[in-house]
């Protein structure tokens, strides 16, 4: 199902032992285990490997910061094994709390045989994607998205997740360990067509650290589990080699 595609694309796909600062007695300053924006003003590919089993591709994402009109932008592109089509291409905006949703398209495959994609818009209901203060315990931040297929525009899907502060650990990346903080998510899916198919909502996790960002992200679909591990980071023009060597075996 397209819709159950792009929940698992979009996973975001992506959350210590260190002195945190706090804004008051009860908040926790994460901001600093967010992606660095100001280190990914040229762009970075973070690949992701599947995690358990080798013949499933990794996920390329492209993460670039700017900022424009005063504000301040990180743009994550979601490519194709394989080649530089995009498969989802979303921008957030940094705001005095956090790191909000403002745009997101989706990219169909033509089903005529035509080379080009269908891009396909999607409403954000709620856009919470990353806070910067947090509580222990703490509430909930919301994202909510909704769209219609290019390919079939009956039939539309709305993702709701819940991400909630999980606690401070450490995490290895590189053979060392990096103080991290983790989120818990609950995921829902609605698809709506005929009538509304709607299976339990899946519990997941992501795991950030300082200075790099989304580290690991996984979830739990039944007796499955869908978990992604921060591989290696590279410019564009590396991911562009790996691409075309690809092309040519």
């Amino acid at each position: 199902m397209k819709g159950s595609f792009f929940l698992a694309s979009f996973l975001l796909f992506g959350s210590l032992l260190c002195t945190c600062t706090r804004q008051n007695d009860t908040s926790i300053d994460v901001r600093n285990y967010y992606f660095p924006l100001k280190e990914l003003t040229e762009g970075l590919v973070y690949e992701y490997d599947f995690v358990g089993n080798d013949s499933i591709a990794p996920d390329y994402w492209y993460y670039r910061s700017l900022i424009q009109d005063g504000k301040t932008y990180l743009t994550s592109t979601l490519y194709r094994p394989g080649d530089l089509s995009p498969q989802i291409h979303a921008r957030e905006i940094m705001v005095r709390n956090g790191m909000l949703l403002d745009e997101i398209f989706f990219y169909e495959k033509d089903t005529s045989g035509r080379p080009e994609q269908l891009q396909v818009p999607v409403k954000i209901v709620a856009g919470n994607v990353y806070p910067f203060y947090v509580h222990n315990p703490g509430g909930v931040f919301l994202l909510r998205i909704e769209w219609k297929s290019a390919l079939d525009t009956l039939e539309k899907t709305v993702l709701i997740k819940n991400r909630s502060f999980a606690g401070i650990t450490t995490f290895e990346f590189e053979g060392k360990k990096h103080p991290a903080v983790k989120f818990a998510l609950k995921e829902a899916i609605e698809v709506h067509k005929n009538g509304l198919f709607a299976p339990a909502p899946y519990p997941g996790d992501e795991t950030f650290i300082k200075g790099i960002g989304k580290v690991h992200y996984r979830k739990f679909v039944g007796n499955q589990i869908v978990e992604y591990k921060l591989a290696k980071r590279y410019p564009m023009s590396e991911l562009e080699k790996k691409f075309k060597s690809m092309q040519q075996q």
